[in-house]
């Protein structure tokens, strides 16, 4: 397999590189990094996202190439789309036509996958820390040099989809390949202040909203909130913004589980659900042709109303917890 993809890479000219809707640091810094890493070796690399760029992330490396829409001039049939993040076509949104345009896909992911794989060519490991493990690994294997910028956009996605290394699959090796990111250059100050102190003024406001519009249930078991498309507008905030904000909640001593939905245009709904580990919320959110990670996962209702989706996700909240008891 890797063989292949140093083949692929190596003999291609043209590379479009995209990650899931509502993309998040491990996602968007393994598009960057190796953006700057195919720009490197004299290849022409377009970062593609679906939605506004997050602006918390715009520390990272290479911030400003992203694009929303496809230039006219790219030839997309010619080029590798490299999918980082997720394995189902679901979870990439209005990106998936344009990287079934492409001649072939190489996709890249940490997740447990239920449905049918995005491409013939997965690199999958449910194990790894994070998918910027996987493009480090990736990119020491080809002798690619790791610049202080690719470093430091791998480190931060590594340090943020192991929450500052402090979730279960934390384990040796990622501190390892941490160690071996700082020694290229990467800055762990740099790259903490940017995710963590970082923040526009409005998501402090989406905040204060998010906790007046709480509900506490099953015992303080659970705790569900939600955000319209007025609060977004109100506070002049984007959807990007509400990034972990469920994982706020979920910091509530004795909560279980917790879930934010949040309205992202009119009759689509997103949710996104947390757990300390003993409520897989992925395989709730497969349920619902989402996924994610057995703490931290979500999906998306199209025609469905707010006050509906918010039914839902409570029933299965309940049902789940259930099953726990």
């Amino acid at each position: 397999m890797k063989e292949k993809i140093r083949k692929l890479l190596e003999e291609n000219h043209y590379f479009l590189l995209v990650t899931h809707i509502h993309p998040d640091a491990d996602g968007l810094s393994c598009v960057l990094a190796m953006t700057l890493a195919l720009e490197n070796q004299g290849k022409v690399a377009l970062p593609l996202i679906e939605d506004t760029p997050p602006l918390y992330l715009n520390f990272l490396h290479g911030f400003s190439k992203l694009r929303s829409t496809l230039p006219r001039d790219f030839p997309v049939e010619e080029a590798v789309a490299l999918v980082f993040d997720l394995a189902v076509e679901d979870r990439l949104g209005d990106l998936a036509p344009w990287v079934k345009k492409t001649r072939i896909s190489i996709v890249f992911d940490h997740h447990d996958v239920a449905g049918e794989p995005l491409s013939d060519l997965v690199v999958l490991d449910p194990q790894a820390p994070a998918t910027a493990f996987l493009i480090q690994d990736l990119l020491e294997t080809l002798g690619w040099p790791l610049d202080q910028a690719i470093a430091e956009n791998l480190y931060t996605g590594l340090y943020s989809d192991t929450g500052g290394f402090r979730f279960e699959k934390t384990r040796e090796e990622a501190f390892l390949a941490a160690a071996r990111l700082v020694k290229q250059g990467a800055r762990p100050w740099v790259v903490g202040e940017g995710l963590l102190e970082n923040y526009p003024p409005a998501r402090f406001e989406l905040l204060k909203r998010v906790l007046d519009q709480r509900e506490t249930l099953f015992k303080g078991k659970a705790v569900v909130s939600y955000l319209r498309l007025k609060d977004l507008k109100e506070v002049r905030a984007s959807v990007t913004e509400t990034e972990d904000l469920a994982t706020f909640l979920r910091s509530m001593r004795g909560v279980e589980v917790s879930a934010l939905v949040k309205e992202i245009r009119p009759e689509e709904v997103g949710v996104s659900l947390r757990s300390r580990g003993r409520v897989d919320v992925a395989r709730l959110a497969e349920e619902e042709g989402g996924g994610g990670h057995r703490r931290a996962a979500g999906f998306r209702k199209r025609g469905w109303s707010l006050e509906e989706v918010l039914t839902l996700v409570k029933n299965k909240l309940a049902l789940a917890l259930e099953e726990m008891a």
